[in-house]
């Protein structure tokens, strides 16, 4: 019988793991490492999560005022960084889909696990897209290149360290994780991104874990 993981984090990952594999197999997030993969499909895909994290993030961000040291890690980095990649192609940016309702610090908390999550292990992915497209820090390639690479690594630290030291409820905080994985999934399943996918996004019936 495999013994119930001790730690928060271990309980985070083991409970969010499903929406993190499906996360996995979203057909535009594996377009990013194939050998055809156009200019056109990777500036959708930017378009696309420039528009989900212009949204998210302050939203998370709001509820975690009486965290200060969590709320400063959603410092609009990231969108900042997949606008300039977008200005670079000359491509407009999307309106943000509507967040999902991340009531609390406990919920708040487990969706900035994802988003620093999503932080980390871009490496390979970035010597992808400069192989294959030629982009870079600068270049196109701000959110995935970019050479402060190890801050990602520090910041998931402070952020682990946190989440052990917090009171708040796991329960809480894996059930709003695996919101933002599901809006996130839903979000990133559009049709405007890669041809032939199946469903449109609808936001309202993704937030439920």
């Amino acid at each position: 019988m495999t013994p119930e993981p001790t730690s928060r984090l271990a309980r985070l990952r083991a409970g969010t793991r499903d929406a993190h594999d499906r996360i996995e197999t979203v057909p535009a997030l594996h377009r990013l490492l194939a050998a055809d993969l156009t200019q056109a499909e990777y500036v959708a895909v930017l378009r696309h999560l420039h528009a989900f994290h212009a949204g998210i993030e302050p939203a998370i961000a709001s509820e975690l005022e009486a965290l200060p040291e969590a709320a400063a890690m959603l410092d609009g980095a990231r969108p900042r960084a997949l606008a300039r990649d977008l200005a670079w192609f000359g491509a407009s940016t999307l309106p943000p889909p509507v967040p999902p309702p991340l009531e609390g610090i406990a919920a708040a908390l487990g969706g900035l696990y994802v988003i620093e999550g999503s932080g980390l292990g871009g490496r390979v992915i970035a010597r992808h897209l400069t192989a294959s497209l030629g982009v870079a820090d600068g270049a196109g390639g701000s959110f995935y290149c970019r050479l402060d690479a190890d801050s990602a690594k520090r910041r998931w630290q402070a952020l682990t360290t946190l989440l052990e030291r917090s009171d708040a409820d796991t329960g809480q905080m894996v059930s709003g994780a695996c919101t933002v994985f599901h809006a996130m999934e839903s979000w990133l399943r559009t049709s405007e991104i890669v041809a032939g996918m199946t469903r449109p996004f609808e936001m309202r019936e993704a937030v439920t874990p």
